[in-house]
C-alpha cells in the first residue's frame, strides 16, 4: 500500500511539473520583485553574502528573510545563470506541493478527497499561472499545507515533534510573507487548551522558532533595530489609513469569491456570492465540523479574513488569501464528499474540464520570452551600440541582465542609438530625433537612430 501512495504522488508530481514546465517562458514574468531577487542570488552567488544574508526589502514595507534566496541558488547555478532558474524554482516548489497534499492528508480526509484536492491544484489554471511567478509568495502554498499537517497532528495526537515544526514554521513566516506570521500564534490561541506540553517542550519549540529569525536579528543588531522600526512604521501607517469596516469587509469577500472563482472555474474575476458562500461554510466548520482538519482549515479562512481585515488596505492583493487557498479546497471538497456520488464526480469533472479548457501556452505581453526575443534582435547589429531604456515602473525588469549575457558590445559614444521601450503606440525620440522601428514583439519595441 505503501508503494502505491508513492506511485502516485510521484505521478502527480511529474505531471504537475509538465502542465507547468511546458512552455513556461511564455507565461513567465522578470519584473519588480524577479529583478530584485535575481540581484540579491548574484550578490550570494559571488560570496559578498554570507549564509545569514540577504534580507531584502519590498517596497513600503519592511526586511524578510533569506530562506527564498538560497533556494533559488541551485537552480542559478546549474543554469548558468539564466533568468529562467527563478520561475523553474516556483514550478518545482509548486509541483512538490501538489504530490505532498495527497502524501500529507491521504489517511486524514481520505484517498479519494486527497486525490481529488491534488488534481484540482494540478490541473488548476490559476495556480499553473501563479507557479511560473517567482517570489517569496511562491512558499506559501507548502507552509499552508505543513502548518495545517502540523496543527492536526499537535491537537489530534499531542505529536511533540509537529509542536517543533509549528515552532520552525512560525519563524520561517519571516521568510515568506507577512500575511501569514500571526497565522500560527491565532491557532495556538484557539486551541490553547490542547497544547499541553511541559516547559522543556515549549522552550524546545521556541528554539526551533529562533534559529530562522537568526539573520532578521543578526541585521538588527548591526542596524540599530531599523527592520524593528520599520515594521512599526508600516503598520503605524496602516493604522491611519484605514477605510470604514464594512467597505473592507465587503472587498474581502468580493476577493475571497475571486479567489473561489479563479480556483474552481478559471475565471479570477470578482464574486461576491462566491465570497458569502465560502465565508458561510468556513463559519460552520470552524464551528460545527467533526473532522478536526476541516475545522482548522475553516478557521483558516476566516484567519485570513480578519487578518485582510485588520490590515485596513482597501487594495490589498488577492494573494493575501494564499495561505488559505489549500483550505479553500478542503473546505469545498469535504462538503460535496457528502452528496451523491453522481453530484461530486459531476463537479469535479466539470472543473478539471473548464481548468484544462483554459490552458494555454499563448505569451504574455510582457513574458520573459518577449524579453529574449527582443534582446536577441540586438544580436543582428554588427558594431557597440549605445542602448537605453524607457519602460513604465518595473517593466524594464531583466533586460540589463540579458543584454550583459548576450555578450552585446555597449558603447555610450557610439553613434548607433538604440532604444528598448514598452510604448509601442507613440513617437519615439532619441536626443531629440525620431527614431525607427527596429522590431516589436510582445509589448516591448526595439528604436533605432544613426547619428549622421
Amino acid at each position: 500500500m505503501k508503494k502505491t501512495i508513492w506511485i502516485i504522488t510521484i505521478i502527480l508530481i511529474v505531471s504537475a511539473f509538465i502542465l507547468r514546465f511546458y512552455r513556461f517562458e511564455n507565461n513567465a514574468s522578470f519584473d519588480w520583485d524577479q529583478n530584485r531577487d535575481y540581484s540579491e542570488v548574484q550578490k550570494i552567488a559571488s560570496g559578498k553574502y554570507v549564509v545569514l544574508g540577504p534580507v531584502a526589502k519590498g517596497n513600503g514595507g519592511f526586511y524578510l528573510g533569506s530562506l527564498y534566496y538560497y533556494l533559488l541558488l541551485p537552480a542559478y547555478t546549474l543554469m548558468n545563470h539564466s533568468l529562467y532558474a527563478l520561475p523553474i524554482t516556483s514550478i518545482v516548489l509548486d509541483s512538490l506541493f501538489v504530490g505532498l497534499i495527497y502524501l500529507l492528508l491521504h489517511q486524514i480526509i481520505g484517498k479519494k478527497n486527497a486525490f481529488i484536492i491534488s488534481l484540482i491544484w494540478l490541473v488548476s489554471w490559476i495556480m499553473i499561472g501563479a507557479s511560473r511567478i517567482s517570489w517569496n509568495v511562491a512558499l506559501v502554498p507548502l507552509w499552508s499545507l505543513f502548518t495545517l499537517y502540523s496543527m492536526y497532528k499537535v491537537i489530534q495526537d499531542r505529536s511533540i515533534g509537529h509542536f517543533y515544526i509549528l515552532g520552525l514554521l512560525l519563524g520561517l513566516t519571516l521568510h515568506i510573507h507577512v500575511a501569514i506570521i500571526p497565522v500560527i500564534p491565532l491557532f495556538a490561541l484557539i486551541y490553547r487548551h490542547s497544547l499541553k506540553f511541559n516547559l522543556k517542550s515549549w522552550l524546545l519549540m521556541f528554539v526551533f522558532m529562533f534559529i530562522p529569525v537568526i539573520p532578521l536579528i543578526a541585521f538588527d543588531l548591526k542596524h540599530g533595530f531599523l527592520n524593528a522600526h520599520l515594521l512599526r512604521d508600516q503598520l503605524g501607517t496602516q493604522a491611519m489609513s484605514r477605510k470604514g469596516l464594512w467597505l473592507m469587509l465587503n472587498m474581502s469577500i468580493i476577493k475571497l469569491g475571486k479567489v473561489v472563482s479563479g480556483i474552481f472555474f478559471a475565471r479570477f474575476v470578482d464574486n461576491f456570492y462566491l465570497g458569502v458562500l465560502t465565508i458561510i461554510l468556513a463559519i460552520h466548520s470552524a464551528i460545527f465540523d467533526k473532522k478536526l482538519l476541516v475545522k482548522i482549515a475553516g478557521q483558516t479562512i476566516l484567519i485570513a479574513t480578519i487578518l485582510i481585515l485588520a490590515l485596513g488596505d482597501y487594495g490589498f492583493p488577492e494573494y493575501y488569501y494564499a495561505g488559505a487557498y489549500l483550505s479553500i479546497l478542503l473546505l469545498y471538497i469535504s462538503k460535496i464528499s457528502f452528496l451523491p456520488k453522481i453530484i461530486p464526480f459531476t463537479l469535479v469533472g466539470l472543473v478539471i474540464y473548464l481548468n484544462l479548457s483554459n490552458y494555454t501556452t499563448e505569451p504574455s505581453r510582457f513574458s520573459l520570452k518577449y524579453k529574449y526575443d527582443i534582446v536577441n534582435t540586438l544580436k543582428s547589429i554588427s558594431e557597440p551600440i549605445d542602448l537605453s531604456y524607457q519602460f513604465d515602473p518595473g517593466r524594464d525588469g531583466g533586460f540589463r541582465y540579458i543584454v550583459a549575457q548576450a555578450g552585446i558590445k555597449l558603447d555610450p559614444s557610439s553613434k548607433m542609438k538604440v532604444l528598448l521601450t514598452d510604448k509601442l503606440k507613440t513617437s519615439l525620440y532619441i536626443n531629440g530625433e525620431l527614431t525607427r522601428d527596429l522590431a516589436e514583439i510582445g509589448n516591448f519595441k526595439t528604436a533605432l537612430y544613426i547619428v549622421q
